[in-house]
């Protein structure tokens, strides 16, 4: 094997095409293939990573799931996408179609993390069910980190502190909590709070973060109504606001809406949000189509996954 670097381009093809044969096609270990060739297994390890670079090898994996290729493509077209995967779910209730949709995430984030990554994370209903749906055989050193405070809800286990550290175990990496609220008392509050290090730490992290994992909410079905009162929901509506991404409100064109309580919120702000340079929101069912709509015109999504129903009440309200 010392020879290999020797080689001319078709006879490394050609050794590279016999060692990948060996491994994928005879089940030889790395070991075994070592021996063979009397060579090392690391050795053997880079020519095979070498055989998929230069296409010898191909690895096609069939997701377990219908996939919604020419509405995919339409909406990579149309919203210049990162990346998208659009199911077709046939679910009896909501709750059916979040944890299908969860599934999907979890394999695909699974597919994406690799060693010392930083993954930000909001919480809520669709993030519970991703979490829960993590089935992973990698024991990495990647870091979780909330891109928001804590929420005040009944049920701490779809907060952000709880998933935060749920995922993390799940790779065996770290995780980190923002010890305050979503919402202070007021912008003078906030200041002084995240300059604390603890919180100061947890939102420069989350500014540097390889992957943001994030939902959308819906402004007219109202998904903050524990967080918000209905006087501050209508104020939005009125100007204009149709959902949220980590706290920050948008209109259907995904332009800001500027609102009293934002500079009392402890997180990220919208535009260390867009800087990231790939931000999944998993968001699905047809009343977050205008929420998921508005989100993809202002670029704060970088790779979306969502349902068939809901992106095709996205393309009709982009037509309208």
């Amino acid at each position: 094997m010392k020879e290999y670097d020797s080689l001319n381009d078709n006879e490394k093809r050609n050794m590279l095409a016999s060692v990948a044969n060996l491994y994928y096609n005879s089940d030889m270990t790395q070991n075994q293939i070592a021996e063979r060739f009397f060579t090392s297994r690391s050795k053997i390890s880079r020519m095979l990573k070498e055989a998929r670079q230069l296409g010898i090898v191909e690895i096609k994996i069939l997701e377990p799931w219908d996939r919604d290729m020419e509405l995919e493509q339409e909406f990579m077209k149309r919203f210049h996408l990162k990346d998208i995967r659009i199911i077709s779910v046939k679910e009896e209730n909501n709750t059916m179609t979040l944890q299908k949709l969860g599934e999907v995430a979890a394999y695909y984030l699974d597919n994406l993390l690799s060693d010392h990554m930083i993954l930000g994370m909001s919480w809520g209903n669709t993030m519970y069910h991703t979490v829960k749906a993590v089935k992973t055989s990698k024991n990495i050193p990647i870091t979780v980190v909330p891109i928001m405070g804590a929420a005040n809800v009944r049920t701490p286990e779809r907060d952000s502190l709880d998933l935060s550290k749920e995922l993390a175990y799940a790779y065996g990496g770290n995780y980190h909590y923002i010890y305050a609220p979503l919402f202070v008392t007021s912008e003078e509050v906030r200041k002084s709070l995240e300059e604390e290090p603890n919180i100061k730490e947890c939102l420069n992290l989350a500014r540097h973060a390889d992957i943001i994992l994030t939902s959308v909410g819906s402004i007219v079905y109202k998904s903050w109504k524990s967080y918000l009162s209905t006087k501050d929901l209508y104020n939005l509506e009125k100007k204009g606001a149709i959902g949220h991404i980590g706290g920050h409100f948008y209109d259907k064109d995904g332009k800001e809406v500027v609102t009293p309580f934002v500079g009392k919120m402890i997180g990220l702000g919208i535009d260390d949000i867009k800087n990231v340079k790939n931000v999944i929101c998993v968001a699905g069912l047809e009343m977050k189509a205008e929420a998921i709509l508005g989100a993809v015109r202002g670029g704060y999504v970088k790779t979306l996954i969502t349902d068939e129903d809901a992106a095709r009440k996205v393309i009709e309200l982009d037509d309208e």
